[in-house]
């Protein structure tokens, strides 16, 4: 192997190493959290892949030595070969063809035989080749311009050479192509890896919709809605469902228990049933507090819908409550409470904590009085990974953070109807810069 060629080959390993590298630092490093989710093959994968492409690397840097398969016991540069055929017993100095132009006479001397043979030979140009009438002769000068194996060992088919025997990019190239050809393999692969943030900016956020947010939304509504925690089911209870269901509870209850707004929600008539005297409604409205709903709530968006009963005992059996007794939510199950006016009516006027990321609010925000708090939620990779977002209203001036900052956030819950949506937001009571999770995006 020539030293061009054993360079070339060394690069062509380096290039191979140098990506496996990269996939086994992302693997090792634990980098790959910020892109791909825990479950499923996507991790794994990248594992494999990486030790894969480095055992290719090792196998063709130890066999770097060996002949190529294709090219064993010939040079294709035609070096040794001597197309001069001067022992091959015919001149291939021009082939003769139909309208070649040239006069073809000559006169032979032979001498072997002892006589001048001073006549012309007739050249006939056609499908035979030559026509040497040579008379009185007594030899046979006739002979075939046609390619013959055997007269001097060798194939004259083709008259190209193959320097360098090239097989590859980097084989073809010249040196200046060869280093271009390096650079884009190697450049953005390394840089990358090394300087690239494991983190969305603050205009990718954006861009993927931050607000713009459709609280409506039921794509990943069985993960995160608290009905369904509830229920440990896979699908909600259907809206259809839900009159049958309520009213069922309402006639277990004293008189006292019914109220217009439940009955409502359910998709049931609104007048109320069996209503107590005024005297008894109040008398019981404290030990009913539990099952009414507040009496702060808003109307809700069209769009919203009863899934069920839900309760604060539900709430309480299911979410984890701070040593103040905040409710402990993630922001993503605060966005799924805007299309469930049955969460809505517990967790009205409920203090509750999340932590998340902080940008301004740019809608509904005339008197500067909110911010928005994001996570973002992964489906299969970072790529696809879009922010799900609740208001944050801190009743005066909005405090100054720098974008993107990670944040506790301690409030009350509310909910106002905006446009055609009920939307989330937290009174804000407490804010303070805190540490990013472990899990920077939700899976």
């Amino acid at each position: 192997m020539s030293g061009t060629r054993t360079l070339v080959h060394l690069l062509s390993v380096a290039m191979l190493l140098l990506w496996a590298g990269v996939l086994l630092y992302f693997y090792i490093s634990g980098r790959l959290i910020n892109y791909l989710p825990p479950d499923g093959i996507f991790r794994p994968m990248v594992l494999v892949s990486g030790i894969g492409l480095a055992v290719l690397g090792l196998f063709n840097l130890l066999t770097m030595g060996a002949e190529d398969a294709g090219c064993e016991g010939h040079d294709h540069s035609h070096d040794d070969h001597d197309h001069d055929h001067k022992d091959c017993g015919h001149d291939h100095a021009h082939k003769y063809g139909e309208g070649c132009g040239h006069d073809h006479s000559h006169d032979h001397k032979h001498g072997a035989c002892g006589h001048a043979h001073g006549h012309e030979l007739a050249h006939e140009h056609g499908t035979c080749g030559h026509d040497h009438d040579h008379k009185d002769c007594g030899h046979d000068h006739s002979h075939d311009h046609a390619k013959k194996e055997g007269c001097c060992g060798h194939d004259h088919g083709h008259a190209h050479s193959h320097e360098g025997h090239a097989h590859g990019i980097l084989d073809e190239s010249s040196w200046p192509g060869r280093i271009a050809v390096l650079i884009i393999l190697a450049a953005p692969l390394s840089w990358a890896a090394l300087a690239t943030p494991d983190r969305y900016s603050a205009n990718a956020i954006v861009n993927k919709g931050l607000y713009d947010p459709n609280y409506t939304d039921t794509s990943r509504a069985e993960q995160f809605s608290l009905q369904n925690k509830v229920k440990n089911a896979g699908q909600p209870v259907a809206a259809t469902t839900t009159a049958k269901v309520t009213t069922e509870k309402v006639a277990d209850q004293p008189p006292a228990m019914v109220s217009p707004q439940t009955l409502g929600a359910a998709g049931a008539p609104t007048k109320p049933v069996n209503t107590p005297p005024p005297g008894v409604a109040a008398a019981s409205a404290a030990a009913a507090e539990t099952n009414t709903p507040p009496k702060n709530i808003p109307a809700p968006a069209q769009a919203s819908k009863s899934y069920g009963t839900f309760t604060l005992e539900d709430l309480k059996k299911q979410v984890p409550q701070s040593k103040d007794g905040n409710f402990i939510l993630e922001v993503p199950e605060l966005y799924y409470t805007g299309g469930d006016v049955e969460v809505q009516k517990v967790l009205t006027g409920q203090m509750v904590e999340t932590v998340a990321q902080i940008l301004p609010e740019k809608v509904n925000n005339a008197e500067g009085h909110r911010l928005r708090i994001f996570r973002m939620l992964v489906q299969c990779c970072a790529a696809d990974a879009r922010p799900y977002s609740v208001p944050v209203d801190f009743g005066k001036k909005a405090p100054d953070f720098k974008d993107m900052t990670w944040v506790k956030v301690v409030g009350k819950m509310g909910y106002k109807k905006e446009g055609t949506q009920t939307v989330p937001i937290i009174e804000v009571s407490k804010v303070e810069e805190t540490t990013a999770p472990d899990n920077a995006m939700i899976y």
